[in-house]
């Protein structure tokens, strides 16, 4: 039977002068046999609700609620209900009385009862779930100084271990910390060690980064790049040989001294790829993360390719003008992975800096680095703009045989009709060039921001016969088969706007 905030105060209430009026003194004694009986649940509240009981019995009764273990009624449900319903002034003693109890519990040994089976849950036993679960929700009903204090107790259960506890009861970590905000997080960073799982260690960081007040992350910063490097440490690599030879043994098999480490180091660069770096993304607008993982992008180790990548990755929106040089060295470096010179090309391009675009000329001017050309040619104009267009076409490479992907002249297209304003005159003077490139990065512009008034300058090259030269080109051969195609296209894309095209 389910009843209304109303009906549920009087009924308790009267139950409370029954007992009050039975004859006897009601003790902490009977409110623990009445536990496991069935008008029990009932009657704790009932004490809760009544003036008439001393407030250390009324303290007691909401904690044998929390306490108790029952299928049929939720005690820390019928708890809640019952405190939203007295006044402000009882609410608040009953919380701040409640709050040592609730941390005892939290930390409560499992009875013989909870472990007695083999195949029992190793988690956190029930009663201790249902304490925090319980703290958690008292939290915003309670006085500052008890927000406070089970505040504490609610992160610090969960930090004792994240991994095994962060699913734990009626509420996740990640929602309880959401919920607590700042003080959570500051609670957070005591959990961040090197033994965590990945997942948690980021889960973590994410928290930390996105709740946590100035001095936190720069608390939390200090101790990711302390794991980081841990990691790399000798003893963190004894730790793993010695938990994979216990598996290995505990399964039945041999642990060949070999077959163990070799484990143990592919653990490890898990532990540093899956975990420390992708966690310290979170932190990386820290100034001592930032610098970490430039110093690990740097690092020439023929082993560490992925975690340089990694790396430059986790600095992704986080990259600042001071880091350019660095990064520049990366993305120019010859020697260096083709996948970290890619990304140092894309934190290069998130700041943005003028400064940037003379060293990348020499990889415009490339006929043979096609692939570095057309990262470098791309990023030369989101940085430099129209200001740096009649350089870049200059720059092309114009040396016999060399060969364009109709995806990088496109490219250059896309770039220029992103400018503002748009460069459609300095287009027009490329469709007049006599290189071929010029022409089709002029007419694929003209194809996405051109209107039906450009057709005419478009449409004297539509019979060329000039070759197109490079891999990726199908049946398109000519530059008349890209003029022909970018009409086509500029039409369709004007009809489907209504017959407006964007202003040349």
């Amino acid at each position: 039977m389910q009843l209304r905030h109303g009906q549920y105060t009087v009924r308790w209430i009267t139950l409370g002068l029954l007992i009050a009026s039975a004859g006897c003194k009601v003790t902490n004694e009977d409110v623990d046999l009445w536990q496991g009986t069935i008008k029990g649940p009932g009657k704790m509240v009932a004490i809760i609700l009544a003036d008439k009981f001393d407030m250390p019995l009324r303290v007691h009764a909401a904690l044998a609620l929390v306490e108790m273990e029952r299928t049929d009624v939720e005690g820390v449900a019928e708890l809640q209900k019952a405190l939203q319903t007295v006044d402000e002034t009882t609410r608040n003693a009953v919380i701040d009385g409640m709050a040592d109890g609730l941390i005892a519990l939290m930390s409560k040994p499992a009875e013989e009862k909870e472990t007695e089976d083999a195949e029992a849950d190793t988690g956190p036993p029930p009663g201790q779930i249902r304490a925090k679960d319980a703290a958690f929700l008292l939290i915003p009903m309670g006085t500052d100084e008890a927000r406070s204090k089970l505040t504490d107790a609610v992160v610090g259960w969960y930090t004792q271990d994240f991994n095994g506890r962060n699913l734990s009861g009626n509420f996740s970590a990640e929602q309880v910390v959401r919920a607590l905000g700042a003080p959570a997080a500051t609670k957070l960073v005591e959990a961040l060690n090197a033994k965590l799982p990945q997942a948690a260690l980021v889960k973590l960081a994410e928290l930390i980064g996105q709740l946590g007040r100035p001095a936190t992350k720069t608390k939390a910063a200090a101790k990711l790049v302390a794991i980081e490097k841990e990691l790399n440490g000798d003893k963190f690599l004894s730790w793993l040989k010695n938990e994979i030879k216990t598996q290995i043994e505990a399964g039945g098999g041999k642990a060949d001294p070999a077959r163990v480490t070799k484990a143990a180091s592919l653990n490890r660069a898990k532990f540093v790829e899956q975990g420390a770096i992708p966690a310290m993304k979170h932190l990386a607008d820290q100034p001592l993360v930032a610098t970490r993982l430039l110093q690990i992008a740097a690092d020439k180790n023929p082993a560490y390719t992925l975690r340089r990548v990694s790396a430059l990755q986790a600095l992704e929106g986080k990259a600042r003008k001071e880091h350019l040089d660095k990064l520049l060295a990366l993305a120019l470096d010859p020697a260096a992975p083709v996948k970290v010179r890619d990304y140092a090309f894309d934190r290069v391009g998130d700041i943005r800096d003028p400064k940037a675009v003379p060293p990348m000329w020499p990889l415009v001017q490339s006929a043979k680095e096609q692939r570095l050309r057309w990262r470098a040619g791309e990023l030369v104009l989101a940085i430099g703009g129209q200001a740096v267009l009649a350089e870049f076409f200059s720059k092309l490479p114009a040396e016999a045989g060399t060969a364009y992907e109709p995806e990088e002249l496109e490219g250059y297209a896309t770039r220029m009709s992103l400018m503002t304003p748009l460069p459609s005159k300095i287009a027009k003077a490329q469709l007049r060039s006599p290189d071929w490139w010029d022409q089709v990065i002029a007419l694929r512009f003209f194809q996405r921001k051109g209107t039906e008034s450009d057709v005419a300058a478009m449409s004297r090259l539509s019979k060329s016969s000039t070759a197109v030269k490079g891999t990726g080109w199908g049946k398109t051969k000519s530059v008349g088969g890209v003029a022909r195609e970018a009409i086509a296209g500029l039409r369709e894309r004007v009809k489907q706007a209504g017959g407006k095209g964007d202003a040349s």
